[in-house]
């Protein structure tokens, strides 16, 4: 009887283990959890059938830390917007901003491009735009103006093709700073 308790108990702790990864090493501290993640990929059943929770993660790296096609990640756009405000109130709101945005964003953009509703693409303009915001003193304005397209896109509200590299700023005025 005590036998048949224990094997009980030893199945529910490995089924439990299962169900709730452990943190390790690999997992880069300066990163949202990965518990955040494994529940967003959890609750996308279609997502799931396509991509295993390994590589889902491991684009969530990407996200976050960038890679050999694209160098710089979140972490460090959102970094280098922060860090360029003068005001640090300012500045803590943003990068709380931006952490929050970067949580929405990663779980949708980390998917199989079969399912996922945010691109590269988008990712790239809402950066752009970020980073332009710095030269006219727009960031926290233009930061609200990126969470509405993310909340928008992932409601269905705005299509896709709407987010565009002159949504936030012309063209004309993008060349003009850099010139």
């Amino acid at each position: 009887m005590q036998i048949r308790k224990l094997l009980w108990l030893l199945m529910l702790l490995v089924s439990g283990c299962a169900e709730y990864p452990i943190k390790t090493s690999s997992w880069p501290d300066t990163m949202p959890s990965n518990e955040t993640f494994l529940a967003n990929y959890q609750q996308d059943g279609v997502n799931a059938n396509l991509q295993s929770l390994d590589e889902y993660l491991l684009w969530v790296k990407r996200f976050y830390q960038g890679w050999e096609l694209y160098p710089n990640g979140w972490i460090t756009l959102s970094d280098n917007v922060a860090r360029k405000l003068q005001e640090p109130l300012l500045a803590r709101a943003v990068k709380e901003k931006l952490r929050n945005l970067g949580v929405v964003i990663a779980a949708e953009w980390a998917k199989n491009n079969e399912t996922r509703r945010i691109t590269t693409q988008q990712v790239s303009v809402w950066g752009n735009a970020l980073l332009n915001s710095l030269q006219h003193g727009e960031t926290l304005s233009i930061l609200e103006r990126v969470v509405q397209d993310v909340e928008d896109l992932l409601a269905n509200r705005i299509s896709p093709e709407q987010i565009t590299e002159n949504r936030f700023y012309a063209e004309e005025d993008i060349f003009k700073d850099i010139n």
